[in-house]
C-alpha cells in the first residue's frame, strides 16, 4: 500500500469522479483506474461502485476515514520535518554528573530554555560511566563531566576548570589553623564521595602522592550531602570549591589551609565524534562557547 493510491482513493472518494481525481493528482485517468485498482487487490475487497455515478462501497466508506487520518498523519509529520529543518523545533538530551549538574548548569540551563522555547530539553544526572555510555549509545545527545575522559570513543572539548578546596566544621581546630600539613589531618574523620565520582578518584589519587592512609571515613552519594555531614560536625572533606562558595561566604564550613595544596580539573562537554547534531545541540554547544570561551574553544 502506497501513500500515492491513498491520495488517489481520497480523491476519487471525495470528487466521486476519476476524470477530476486525476486532474486533482496530476495523473491521467487510467492511471487513476490502475491506481486504485491495485488497492483494491492488496486490501481484498471492493472500495468503489463503478455505476453511473462513482459511490463508495461499506468498505470504502470506513476505508476512506483510515486513508484521510493516515494521510494527515503523514502531512503533520512533514510539516514537523520542515520545521526541524528550519531550526524552529527539536530536542536535546543532556547529561551530567554531579557537581556541574547542580552547580555548574541551572543558571545556564535556565537561560537556554528561556532562548529557545520550542526546544525540548531533557537533562540528567548521572555517574560518569553512566553518562558517558549514554551518549556512546546515542541515549543522550552530549554530557557534561569532570575529570578524566569517561570514554575513549567519545571527544570531549574543554569547558571550564574547577579547583578542589578542604573544608572543616567552622568551629574545628583546622579553621583556625594558618597552614596544616596533610599528615596532620591522618587521623581525622574523611567524609569522601561514592566510588566511580571524580572527586573520590582526585582524593585517591592525592592520598597516594603524599602516602596518606586515613583510617576514619564515611562515604556520601553526592555532593550536597557531604557539605551537610561537614556543617554537622562530622569530619573533613575535600570538594570541588564550586559546591560550597556560598557555604564558605556564610561562614557555615571553613576552609583548610593545606601547606601542599591541593588537586584541579576540567569540565568537559563529551559527544560522539559522528553524532549528528540538530538545532537544538547546536544551540546548546553555542551558549556553552559564549558562557565559557577561553576553554570552550580548546
Amino acid at each position: 500500500m502506497e501513500l500515492r493510491q491513498l491520495r488517489t482513493f481520497v480523491a476519487v472518494a471525495e470528487l466521486r469522479h476519476f476524470a477530476r481525481a486525476a486532474s486533482r493528482c496530476n495523473l491521467s485517468q487510467p492511471a487513476v483506474s490502475q491506481q486504485i485498482a491495485l488497492l483494491e487487490a492488496e486490501i481484498g475487497t471492493k472500495l468503489l461502485n463503478r455505476a453511473r455515478r462513482v459511490s463508495l462501497t461499506v468498505a470504502g466508506d470506513v476505508f476512506l476515514e483510515e486513508a484521510r487520518r493516515i494521510l494527515g498523519a503523514c502531512d503533520r509529520a512533514n510539516e514537523r520535518m520542515q520545521e526541524v529543518a528550519r531550526g524552529a523545533v527539536g530536542r536535546i538530551r543532556l547529561g551530567a554528573t554531579a557537581t556541574p549538574g547542580l552547580y555548574l548548569l541551572p543558571a545556564l540551563l535556565a537561560r537556554y530554555r528561556s532562548e529557545h522555547e520550542g526546544y525540548d530539553l531533557r537533562f540528567e544526572i548521572g555517574s560518569s560511566h553512566a553518562i558517558a555510555e549514554r551518549v556512546a549509545h546515542n541515549d543522550l545527545d552530549m554530557g557534561i563531566v569532570a575529570g578524566a575522559m569517561p570514554s575513549g570513543e567519545l571527544q570531549a572539548r574543554g569547558l571550564s576548570r574547577d579547583e578542589f578546596v578542604m573544608i572543616a566544621p567552622s568551629d574545628s581546630r583546622w579553621a583556625r589553623a594558618r597552614v596544616v600539613k596533610p599528615n596532620q589531618l591522618a587521623a581525622e574523620t574523611w567524609l569522601l564521595r561514592e566510588e566511580g565520582s571524580d572527586t573520590r578518584r582526585q582524593l585517591a589519587g592525592w592520598w597516594h602522592r603524599l602516602r596518606l592512609a586515613p583510617k576514619r571515613t564515611m562515604t556520601f552519594d553526592n555532593p550536597d550531602a557531604v557539605k551537610r555531614a561537614v556543617m554537622a560536625g562530622l569530619g573533613i572533606a575535600m570538594v570541588s570549591r564550586l559546591t560550597v562558595d556560598e557555604e564558605l561566604a556564610s561562614g557555615r564550613v571553613a576552609l583548610v589551609r593545606i601547606k601542599s595544596g591541593l588537586p584541579t580539573r576540567a569540565f568537559f562537554v563529551v559527544d560522539h565524534p559522528h553524532k549528528h547534531h540538530g538545532a537544538a545541540c547546536r544551540a546548546m554547544l553555542q551558549l556553552l562557547e559564549r558562557t565559557f570561551p577561553t576553554h570552550a574553544a580548546s
